[in-house]
This record gives structure tokens, C-alpha cells and sequence, in this order.
């Protein structure tokens, strides 16, 4: 007789993939800021989201998910593109706050934004209304945004051309992302999201590249950075959460992620050895806080309707 296999219950396996997802996602920051150290971001973008597509390619020629790329609706279609747009804005900017910040552990503690202005387009697009504790978290994550942005005497150019200011582009826009993937997460699979999302990034960089003048040779040592990083960021981070979303409620999903941000400045410090100020990490802590308290108080308010 065969041994029995132990499954997981669905919810246990949703928040098994976005374990995966957090502590993947959190050495992308570590690996493309080494990259980036060495190479411009039109050379990172090819090598990085043309590893991208092997490694989903090689995982999808593995499984029996690349029977379903011949089934893709005219409609779903439509909505890969869409996605893949939204993705050039929002990743685009993402990695290009990680190249100018000084320490790649601020982004982290930002992108903490993305949850609230996930739950702020659920409130526009369903008219529903923030209450006690939800207000409470909103404020709490600006906050916490606002502190680690600060600088003493910087203008709003500087602002805007900053990590700050593109943190707050890419996450607005990754909050659209979500929303959408979330809607046709059961007709366009995590891996059809994951390829899609790092052709349209690849052919951004190429763009870029060709705009700038610039060749693909870089630093043996940066392509090493590139092609761990890769494989934990744009294969695993990207299959760990489109999976997640198929077990669990976005919402549970963003209080794990919310954390990224704790795992990227212990990467931080074992990698590079400094640390984010006093007053980033305070902010940092913040907008983890806000997200928590968010969270909560939407399932408490779910609960009482």
C-alpha cells in the first residue's frame, strides 16, 4: 500500500504560498540593489525579466499548466495586455526607486502603500464606507510613509524623482494590478500572470535600451546578482502570490506581505552591513502597523454586516 499524503487544507496552502512569496519577494530587493550598483536599469530589466521567462517557462513545461495557453480567451487576452501595461508603470518605477534609494530597505517599508490603496479602489469601485479601525490604519501607513520620506530641505522635484515619489506611482499602480488579476484569477492562471507580466517588462527594457545606446555587457558578478534574484523575485514572488490569491482573501494575504519589509533589512544588513536611520525604521514600523490594523478592521467589519 502507498502511504497516504497529508494535504493541506486550502486556506493552510493560500498561506503557505504567500510565506514563499514574502520571503522571496524580500530578497529582490537585496539582489537587483547589488545589480543595480553595477549596471543601468535598461541592462538589469533584460537579463532580469528574460531570466524571468525561463525560469516560468521551464516551470511551466514541467507541469501540465502550458495545456491551458492554448485555451486563452479573446477576453482574457485583453486583460493580459491590460495587466502587462499596468506592470511596465508599476515595476518600472519600482525598480527605479530601488536603484536611486540609498538603502533598498525603504522601498520595502513603502510599498506597505499598495494595501491601503488596494482597500481605497475597493471602496470607490464598491462604495463601501472605511470605518474606525480601517481609518485608523490608513493614517497610520501615511504616516509611517511620511516619516521615512522625510528630508530636511528637499524640494517636491526632489521628491518626485525619489524613492519616495516613485514608490508612490508603483504602488498605486500595483494596487490596479491586484485588483484586476484578482478578478480573473480563475480564468488566467498564476503562471499565464507571471510569464505575461516579464514579457511586457522585457520588452520595456529592450525599448530602453535601444533608446540609450547602451550594450549588454555587464560585471560577472552583477549577472550572478540578476539570476538569484530572478528566480526568487520574478518566478517565485510572482507565483507565490497570483497562488495565494486562489485560497485566501487578498486582504489576509496583505497582512503577511506587509512584513517583507522586516526580512529586507536583515538581508540588507547581512549583505551590504548598514542599516535604515532610526527614524526610517520607526516609519517602517509604522506602516506595517497600518496595514495590520487595516486588515483587521475590514474583517471586522465584514463580520458585522
Amino acid at each position: 500500500m502507498r502511504p497516504k499524503i497529508m494535504k493541506l487544507k486550502p486556506d493552510l496552502k493560500g498561506y503557505a504560498y504567500i510565506l514563499l512569496a514574502t520571503v522571496a519577494g524580500s530578497t529582490v530587493y537585496v539582489f537587483s540593489k547589488a545589480a543595480l550598483n553595477q549596471v543601468s536599469l535598461a541592462q538589469f530589466g533584460v537579463y532580469w525579466f528574460a531570466m524571468a521567462i525561463v525560469w516560468n517557462t521551464l516551470y511551466t513545461l514541467r507541469s501540465a499548466e502550458h495545456r491551458k495557453f492554448h485555451n486563452i480567451s479573446r477576453k482574457s487576452f485583453k486583460v493580459l495586455v491590460l495587466l502587462g501595461l499596468i506592470e511596465m508603470v508599476a515595476t518600472g518605477t519600482f525598480y527605479g526607486a530601488i536603484s536611486v534609494a540609498g538603502n533598498p530597505a525603504i522601498p520595502s517599508f513603502l510599498r506597505n502603500m499598495e494595501y491601503i490603496f488596494v482597500t481605497m479602489l475597493g471602496v470607490i469601485l464598491l462604495s463601501e464606507r472605511f470605518k474606525g479601525l480601517e481609518i485608523a490604519g490608513v493614517l497610520l501607513t501615511f504616516t509611517g510613509a511620511l516619516v521615512i520620506s522625510y528630508h530636511k530641505g528637499g524640494s517636491l522635484n526632489s521628491y518626485l524623482t525619489g524613492s519616495s515619489g516613485l514608490m508612490l506611482i508603483c504602488t498605486s499602480f500595483y494596487a490596479i494590478r491586484t485588483i484586476t488579476a484578482k478578478k480573473y484569477i480563475k480564468t488566467i492562471t498564476p503562471t499565464m500572470l507571471a510569464i505575461n507580466r516579464a514579457i511586457f517588462l522585457l520588452l520595456l527594457a529592450i525599448v530602453l535600451l535601444m533608446i540609450n545606446g547602451q550594450d549588454l555587457k555587464i560585471p560577472s558578478n552583477a549577472l550572478f546578482n540578476i539570476i538569484i534574484g530572478s528566480f526568487m523575485g520574478p518566478f517565485l514572488t510572482s507565483i507565490g502570490q497570483y497562488s495565494a490569491l486562489k485560497y485566501i482573501e487578498a486582504s489576509r494575504a496583505a497582512i503577511i506581505q506587509s512584513t517583507t519589509s522586516l526580512f529586507v533589512v536583515l538581508g540588507v544588513f547581512l549583505y551590504f552591513g548598514h542599516l535604515p536611520m532610526a527614524y526610517q525604521i520607526a516609519g517602517g514600523m509604522l506602516t506595517i502597523a497600518g496595514v495590520v490594523v487595516l486588515m483587521i478592521g475590514r474583517r471586522v467589519g465584514k463580520a458585522g454586516q
